[in-house]
């Protein structure tokens, strides 16, 4: 099974059927991005160091999707899953993933900063509120 190239990680979730795809999809991009190859030449049942995952990568994707899924996950997980149909097996039988792709689909993807008016500059002890 090869996944096609999708516009962003969050298009790539959100048009998967299962949590199962919505993980494999989110795994190609990263990969894609990481390692600066296109996706579309990402087979999911190909071992991750057939694209160059190196150690240093691997844990480094790992805590990425740590962070997306707001799970905490073995650092061996590409280790002792070598592709991303059996990571992804692995976390969909052991993980509530399909839960944590919801909730992190929910969440706001940024904070938008409070605004600041000019009379509310503090800039240099107020000098530049001096000054209206």
């Amino acid at each position: 099974m090869q996944l096609q190239d999708s516009q962003s990680t969050l298009n790539a979730v959100q048009t998967a059927n299962s949590p199962l795809e919505a993980l494999q999809r989110w795994l190609v991009t990263q990969l894609s991005s990481q390692l600066s190859i296109d996706s579309a030449t990402i087979n999911v049942t190909e071992p991750l160091t057939r694209y160059g995952l190196d150690s240093i990568d691997a844990v480094t994707l790992v805590g990425d999707l740590e962070d997306w899924l707001d799970l905490e996950l073995p650092d061996t997980l590409f280790w002792d899953h070598p592709s991303i149909a059996q990571a992804s097996a692995f976390l969909v039988e052991n993980f509530e993933i399909e839960e944590a792709i919801a909730n992190s689909e929910s969440q706001p993807t940024a904070v938008a900063a409070p605004e600041v008016t000019s009379s509310e500059k503090k800039g240099w002890g107020n000098l530049l509120g001096r000054f209206k």
